[in-house]
């Protein structure tokens, strides 16, 4: 399972500093999994941006959708009728994911809002353990698995 964080409410706040109107698109796999990026935490993270906007005086019209998989293309169909009435699309889902959404939808900027950690393990709730770096020289034949 891929595992991932959230990144930075400021940073999170200063990707969207320019725009209105953003789509953000939660996971509902491995970042929902691990509570960083499924529907539960698209809805958080609109109402946390909504409010600081709204502070700051510079209000933002947030839409929430997550699909089942950001990683597989057949999934995005899901969001090509909405795409459209959004300036940007920010994604709560891994670096693959938010390449797909960038080819899938290649004159909106897409933004991450999560940052991919490693693929881990769940031992325990809330509790991951990295068991992979994606090093592309897997050694796991030559260490016994460890």
């Amino acid at each position: 399972m891929i595992v991932a964080e959230r990144k930075p409410f400021e940073e999170i706040k200063d990707l969207l500093k320019g725009y209105k109107k953003v789509l953000n698109v939660g996971c509902g796999t491995c970042v929902a999994v691990c509570l960083t990026g499924g529907e539960k935490e698209v809805d958080v993270l609109n109402a946390e941006l909504d409010m600081a906007r709204k502070l700051d005086e510079n209000p933002i019209e947030m839409g929430a959708f997550t699909i089942e998989r950001q990683c597989d293309r057949e999934y995005l169909e899901a969001l090509d009728d909405m795409v459209d009435d959004y300036e940007a699309i920010l994604s709560m889902a891994c670096g693959a994911g938010i390449q797909f959404l960038a080819e899938r939808f290649p004159n909106k900027p897409v933004l991450p809002a999560v940052d991919t950690t490693f693929i881990g393990v769940n031992q325990d709730v809330g509790w991951y353990e990295e068991r992979c770096r994606s090093c592309s020289s897997c050694v796991l034949g030559w260490t016994g698995g460890i």
